[in-house]
């Protein structure tokens, strides 16, 4: 009987997404900024680089992803792959990494949040 995937496999597809998916938010982002660009009629230049800066920093969670896969790569190796404190720490380093990633998203979607009381009155009133 045979693995699925070997170990080999999984680095390569690791290093592979970390490489390509901040390649693949950059090209993504600037599609869609060139095209709400030229369907909104503003500076094009400006919305594509902006657009393009946010899928290549969307695209970076490929290479957050790849770190964190070498974490749990270190943290395996270090304290054996069948150990009650392997699961404990493994636990505890994707626990922590949720926390981060909870809050900074939190943080992002707040800040791209209207609030009512900062938005001009109608005309008229």
């Amino acid at each position: 009987m045979r693995e699925l995937i070997d170990e080999r496999t999984a680095h390569a597809v690791m290093n592979l997404l970390a490489v390509a998916l901040p390649l693949a938010g950059w090209t993504v982002g600037a599609v869609v900024g060139l095209m709400r660009g030229v369907r909104q009629d503003t500076a094009l230049g400006r919305c594509v680089a902006y657009s393009a800066l946010r899928g290549l920093a969307f695209g970076c969670i490929g290479i957050l992803n790849w770190l964190l896969w070498r974490v749990y790569n270190a943290i395996t190796d270090r304290l054996g792959l069948d150990t009650v404190r392997n699961l404990f720490a493994n636990l505890a380093l994707f626990a922590v990494v949720g926390v981060v990633g909870g809050i900074v998203a939190g943080q992002y979607l707040r800040a791209r949040e209207r609030h009512p009381a900062a938005e001009p009155p109608p005309p008229g009133e």
